[in-house]
Order: C-alpha cells, then sequence, then structure tokens
C-alpha cells in the first residue's frame, strides 16, 4: 500500500489532491494540501469530470478552503444538478409507471436511486442518465412505451430492421433514448454490461432477485445488494475508474454493508471469475477513501499494474482512452480484468460489426455480410472525420 500511496503522489496534481481530500468523509483534521499552488480554474474542471461537486460542497462547509469566487461557480454548477436530478427522477417515475401498467418486469440501477440508497438524497449523485433493465423479450415493447413518453431513439439513431435487431442484441447491450424536449436521457438495457459475458449475471435472475426503494409514496425495483456491489466494482475497473465519483460510491456502499453481506458478494464476484475488480475497487477505496480493506480479502493477490492503470486514468484530464486508440491501448487491462475464454471471444466479436456502421453505409439484408470486411475501413473513416 506505502508504493501505491506514493504513486498517487508522484501523478495525482495538487487540484485533484484536494478533490479527493474534500471527498473523503474522515479526513477533515488532517489538512496538509498547500492552496498556493491550486488553479482554481484547473480545479472546477477536474469536478466536473470526477462529478463530485455535492461531496465537495458539503465539506467545505468544515474546512473552508475554497475561494468565495470560486465557491459561487460550485454551487452554481451544484443547483444544475439538483435541478437536473428532479428533472430525471420524474422521468423515471413515469417510465416505472408505464411499464407496471404493461406488467413489463424491470429493474432500476445507478441513477436517482443509487443516490437514494447511498446518501438518502436522489440529487447528490451526479449522474447522466436512467438506467433500467428489461428482459430482451420485453425490450421492443418497452421501446415503444418510452418513446409514447416524447423520447427519441439517440443510439443507434436510426429504426433497425428485424435482422439488424438481431445482431445487434448481440453486439451491444442497450437503446440509448432521449426526450426531445427535456434532453433527459434513458438507457435500456437487455444486458448489464457489453459484452453480456463481462458481468454474466442472467437478466432474468438480475430481475428476480430483485429488492425495492421507497422513495416517498413509490416502491421502486432496484437491483439487488450483492449484484449491485458486484456490478460497480467491474463498471468502474472496465472504465479504469476514470471519473471518481464511481469509485467514492462503491467506497460508501461497502462501508454501510456487513461483513457477511460483502463476503457474499466477493463469492458472487468469484463466480463471475470477476473478483480482480471486486478487489481493484476494495484496495483503492483504502488508499483514496480510507475504507479499511475487508478481513476476508487480506490474503487476496492483484496485480500492480490492475492498480495503477486506473489511478494514471483518474489523474488525466484527456478522453483520449475513450475512443478507438484508447481502447487498443488499455485491450491487455481489460484481458486482466475477467480472466475467461468466452470473454475474450465476445471482446473480439463484438468489434465485428456496429450499428454505427450501418448507419453510414446503408446495404440491403442481402449483403449484410459486407460489414464484416468492410469494419475496418469504416472505423478509420469515422475517426478521421471526427477529427
Amino acid at each position: 500500500m506505502t508504493k501505491l500511496n506514493k504513486y498517487i503522489d508522484s501523478c495525482f496534481s495538487d487540484e485533484l489532491k484536494l478533490i479527493v481530500f474534500l471527498s473523503q468523509d474522515d479526513a477533515l483534521n488532517n489538512f496538509k494540501i498547500n492552496l498556493k499552488n491550486i488553479c482554481w480554474d484547473s480545479f472546477i474542471q477536474l469536478i466536473k469530470k470526477h462529478r463530485l461537486v455535492s461531496h465537495v460542497l458539503k465539506n467545505q462547509k468544515t474546512i473552508d478552503v475554497i475561494p468565495h469566487e470560486i465557491l459561487n461557480t460550485i454551487k452554481t454548477i451544484h443547483l444544475e444538478q439538483i435541478k437536473k436530478s428532479l428533472l430525471f427522477n420524474r422521468e423515471l417515475l413515469k417510465i416505472h409507471k408505464k411499464l407496471t401498467e404493461q406488467n413489463i418486469k424491470h429493474v432500476f440501477f445507478k441513477g436517482s436511486l443509487l443516490s437514494y440508497e447511498l446518501y438518502n438524497d436522489i440529487g447528490f449523485r451526479n449522474y447522466r442518465d436512467i438506467d433500467l433493465l428489461v428482459q430482451k423479450e420485453s425490450i421492443e415493447k418497452s421501446l415503444s412505451i418510452i418513446k409514447e413518453l416524447e423520447y427519441d431513439l439517440h443510439e443507434p439513431k436510426q429504426e433497425l430492421t428485424k435482422f439488424q435487431r438481431k445482431i445487434n442484441y448481440r453486439i451491444s447491450h442497450h437503446y440509448h433514448l432521449q426526450n426531445k424536449y427535456l434532453k433527459t436521457d434513458v438507457e435500456l438495457h437487455w444486458n448489464l454490461s457489453n459484452p453480456k459475458s463481462f458481468v454474466s449475471i442472467p437478466t432474468n435472475t438480475v430481475i428476480n432477485n430483485r429488492k425495492t426503494l421507497n422513495i416517498h409514496s413509490y416502491v421502486l425495483p432496484y437491483i439487488s445488494m450483492p449484484e449491485n456491489i458486484v456490478f460497480l466494482a467491474a463498471h468502474g475497473a472496465i472504465h479504469q475508474w476514470y471519473r471518481l465519483f464511481w469509485l467514492k460510491d462503491f467506497s460508501v456502499l461497502i462501508s454501510k454493508t456487513e461483513s457477511k453481506d460483502l463476503q457474499k458478494a466477493f463469492e458472487l464476484s468469484k463466480k463471475l471469475k470477476l473478483n480482480r475488480c471486486f478487489l481493484q475497487a476494495c484496495i483503492l477505496s483504502e488508499c483514496l477513501y480510507n475504507i479499511k480493506m475487508p478481513v476476508f480479502l487480506k490474503s487476496e493477490l492483484i496485480g500492480q499494474k490492475l492498480l495503477k492503470i486506473p489511478l494514471k486514468s483518474i489523474a488525466t484530464t484527456e478522453l483520449k482512452q475513450r475512443n478507438i486508440f484508447g481502447k487498443f491501448k488499455y485491450v491487455f487491462y481489460r484481458l486482466k480484468l475477467k480472466p475467461d475464454f468466452k470473454y475474450y471471444f465476445d471482446l473480439v466479436y463484438r468489434l465485428r460489426t456496429h450499428f454505427s456502421d450501418w448507419e453510414l453505409l446503408k446495404l440491403p439484408n442481402s449483403f449484410f455480410f459486407l460489414y464484416y470486411p468492410l469494419r475496418p475501413f469504416l472505423m478509420i473513416f469515422k475517426i478521421l472525420k471526427r477529427n
């Protein structure tokens, strides 16, 4: 752990160290950062990237280190976040009501319900969409219902043919919709992850194991505790914990979970071969948020590279890792997260074609096979066009 702390000290900027410090819950009496070195414009940009405005404002009240004019800017950002959260939660309730009326079983995860579970406040987290999981057999009906609430397909942008839908179910894991007036986003999932074999919990299992959260007079279906912990660890790991609020949420969740329930979640992660993701999340939570490692994990081992890559990702302000070159750069990192041949195969298989190719070059179904050899050229064309 000492080596890791030294690495953090060397690769994190003073602005990022201050953000980490202000998003901790138990370190306010140990303030050691030299504020003379802080570039406050960079500080604000990093707060936006890591989506930790609520945490920073909460602890700023106690420690009072942010200049008044910078604090006003952060408060403005926070006010927009709260307004957006109220709007998103209203839409979530509308979607839940419509799906329930049609007897479509569904589960919400992340978003406002995670915010409520962790912080007792639907607006504390800065989330960007409503995530819900529905069995594949009910997806198209669910899609129609959400469209009736004035949502349009955002990804894929065009209506898919029956044949394209069949392919898309195998290479993707959700539809992305956006309300044409409110600009609220919905991700309608048929799997928890892409590829499906990464977080390979069957959708019907997640739905059958669901628990409920009571928000005011509403009883809402929500992902179960062990599956939520395993999913959040895997989700953060696959994204290299690029945004710190994922790690903060995970650290708060495990701090609120009893040891026996944490052990149950770890056993599930081992069954899914996601124990490296779980261990990575726990070690990083201890390093950055002072959440003690569960005793039963003390004997578990993980490579230093699986810890340093996410720390480097947290430290960067660039988005390059999110484009195709970034994905290739960290391909071996993703392979190490889950040692499983089905997962390896699916990572390669889903690269064979993509719905954005179908939008760029429209071919009849009889010539669909041409998308596979054309895939590398279409990828290069899209990159050049984007740049």
